[in-house]
């Protein structure tokens, strides 16, 4: 009897875990697969990683400051983690391309509408779905974000060569050069990003500890190029398309993130159903500098007690 009663109190735990490990999945894609992990229940929130390029990790400690009664859904973008084909073709990294994967994801995991959460390219990446698929948006967070165009590139340049210690630019020089010297492109330039990533941050002594958790062959140089310096120079423009849209969206914003306080500004007025939650003291990674501001204002958004 005692032996049943203990099988009966392990079963649900038993089921629960079977569960959690039964969330991971793929959606087959182009004659590859696109890798998802997830974690929790209930309502499907999907994480968009920036770059682009990165692979997902990074953004995954973000996600335990969002209120409970979500499911975490981590998507390994393509080009990313494990959802990279044998060859990655330069022509398969387009924005198009890009939405065309959270579509095939939504009708994976057979919900109408997703709750995206994008924190920097990710964030475009989340408004370029709505602005193709409006009827198939539930929610946008948007971490961080680059703008509904490419012009924000001009001013977070900018701001990130002004915050630079002699340094950070020593560091960040020898990297780039380092292609030269026959070290890989995708070794090359994680350490060149690294080198300025101090930069995207309030507390540089935070940005320089993230910098040197940065995990090698985390970033993928061959779906960034393409993608973000080829592709969405040429076709990445979302304002017509988001002028009507009208799902809830959080903008989410450091007041000393790099990439401005005018990007949140111009999607703010661009989307009118949007709020725009600014954080002091904070870079590009508030999760990171202010977690509990952070949490307080995504469980603000969500409706969360």
């Amino acid at each position: 009897m005692r032996l049943l009663t203990m099988f009966r109190l392990a079963f649900p735990l038993l089921s629960a875990v079977a569960l959690l490990q039964a969330q991971d999945g793929a959606v087959p894609c182009e004659g590859f697969s696109l890798h998802y992990r997830s974690e929790g229940a209930g309502t499907p929130i999907i994480f968009l990683s920036g770059g682009p390029g990165f692979d997902v990790d990074y953004f995954i400690p973000a996600a335990r400051l969002f209120p409970a009664g979500y499911r975490h859904i981590f998507l390994e973008q393509r080009g990313t983690g494990r959802s990279r084909p044998a060859t990655l073709a330069p022509e398969m990294m387009t924005v198009a391309k890009m939405v065309a994967d959270l579509e095939a994801l939504r009708i994976h995991l057979k919900l109408d509408r997703l709750l995206l959460a994008g924190h920097s390219w990710g964030g475009m990446l989340a408004m370029a779905y709505a602005a193709a698929h409006p009827n198939h948006v539930d929610r946008l967070i948007l971490i961080g974000s680059g703008g509904h165009t490419m012009k924000f590139i001009e001013w977070f340049l900018k701001n990130i060569e002004a915050r630079l210690h002699a340094e950070d630019r020593e560091a960040r020089d020898y990297w780039t050069a380092a292609v030269k010297r026959g070290v890989s492109l995708d070794k090359a330039m994680s350490e060149s990003i690294a080198a300025i990533v101090p930069a995207y941050f309030f507390d540089r002594g935070k940005g320089l500890a993230f910098a040197a958790s940065m995990a090698d062959g985390a970033f993928h140089s061959d779906s960034y190029i393409p993608l973000f310096t080829q592709d969405a120079v040429r076709n990445y423009d979302l304002r017509a398309s988001l002028a009507t849209f009208s799902r809830p969206t959080l903008i989410l914003h450091g007041h000393q993130d790099p990439i401005g306080d005018k990007t949140a500004e111009d999607i703010h007025a661009l989307i009118r159903s949007s709020t725009l939650r600014y954080i002091n003291e904070c870079g590009h990674f508030p999760w990171l500098e202010q977690p509990g501001q952070m949490r307080a204002i995504v469980s603000e958004f969500l409706g969360a007690k």
